[in-house]
């Protein structure tokens, strides 16, 4: 795919959208494993989605209030949730195999790098704990209000916060090594791209930050509401805001690209992979939205072309004639 050439709305085509129901509220988080989705609920559930069938093969209970967050590695879900708590999830079995208790207040995000997991919480810290004894092995304190995000980039922890901020954080030492300022409302959601910080934020912007400058390199606004989450695959971001409309936007230009509608309520929850945007929402429900990515015009006109049988000769012919530049 040429990155740079989606930059139209022609350039994205949606399928039609699956809907995944069985929650009784609030879905806050969706993570895909293989052809499974996990999703996190205000109704205290997780549940494990097969995504061809749409059927809930598993729910899983055990938190006592709103499961925030969902991060997978392996055959291992691991949940945050505002009962203070992240629980070990070992997927086949559907059974908790560790809770993990430390923080004093909600746990609103889990990530995981090796056999560490990396929690934020509204009690303001980040929490490093080791995935085999289920201890806490750091806690790093710096930010001054409810972390609201957390993300690893190999030896770093980048935490967006209701402070407005974003830190940096050494994994090894606990130090916080630089903070990002910019956004005027709380950071909601963090994710990474090589060595780009997206961030999205109550102030109803999503900033591109470059990690070898530390600085703001673009700022992007199309929605009129907070950024719950934002994901990343190739050179397209997708955000999920309280407007209910998904925006589909170009990385590289910083241009909204496209809207997804669907959803009924606020979006709290994105993620992408291969040809599926999955996302989460105030309106109990998850979506599975089918794209196709085009790069060109060319390419969009090849893939009308091969849903019909046309002679070679023919075919060439008007590949040809619709790419008159060609030598």
């Amino acid at each position: 795919m040429a990155e740079t050439t989606l930059v139209n709305p022609g350039d994205i085509q949606f399928g039609r959208a699956k809907v995944l129901e069985g929650h009784t509220h609030t879905v806050w988080s969706v993570v895909i494993k293989d052809n499974l989705i996990i999703s996190g609920s205000a109704d205290y559930t997780i549940k494990i989605w097969d995504i061809n069938t749409r059927l809930c093969i598993k729910t899983l209970e055990g938190h006592t209030n709103t499961v925030i967050s969902v991060a997978i590695k392996d055959n291992l879900i691991i949940s945050g949730s505002i009962d203070k708590t992240i629980k070990i999830w070992d997927i086949n079995l559907g059974e908790c195999i560790k809770t993990l208790a430390g923080h004093i207040f909600g746990v609103y995000s889990v990530a995981i790098k090796d056999n560490l997991i990396i929690s934020g919480s509204r009690d303001k810290t980040i929490k490093i704990w080791d995935i085999d004894s289920g201890l806490c092995i750091k806690t790093l304190n710096g930010h001054t209000s409810s972390v609201w995000s957390v993300a690893i980039k190999d030896n770093l922890i980048i935490s967006g916060s209701a402070d407005y901020t974003i830190k940096i954080w050494d994994i090894d030492s606990g130090k916080c090594i630089k903070t990002l300022d910019g956004h005027t409302d709380l950071v909601m959601t963090i994710a990474i791209k090589d060595n780009l910080i997206i961030s999205g934020s109550a102030d109803y912007t999503i900033k591109i930050w470059d990690m070898n400058s530390w600085e703001c390199i673009k700022t992007l606004k199309c929605h009129n509401s907070s950024i719950y989450s934002v994901a990343i695959k190739d050179n397209l971001i997708i955000s999920g805001p309280t407007d209910k409309t998904i925006k589909i936007w170009n990385i590289n230009s910083g241009m909204c690209i496209k809207p997804l509608d669907g959803h009924t309520d606020w979006v709290k929850s994105v993620e992408i992979k291969d040809n599926l945007i999955i996302s989460g929402s105030d309106d109990k429900n998850i979506r599975i939205n089918p794209i196709t990515l085009f790069p060109n015009e060319l390419d969009k006109f090849q893939q009308v072309i091969n849903h019909y049988w046309l002679p070679e000769y023919l075919e060439q012919h008007l590949m040809d004639c619709f790419n008159p530049g060609k030598d």
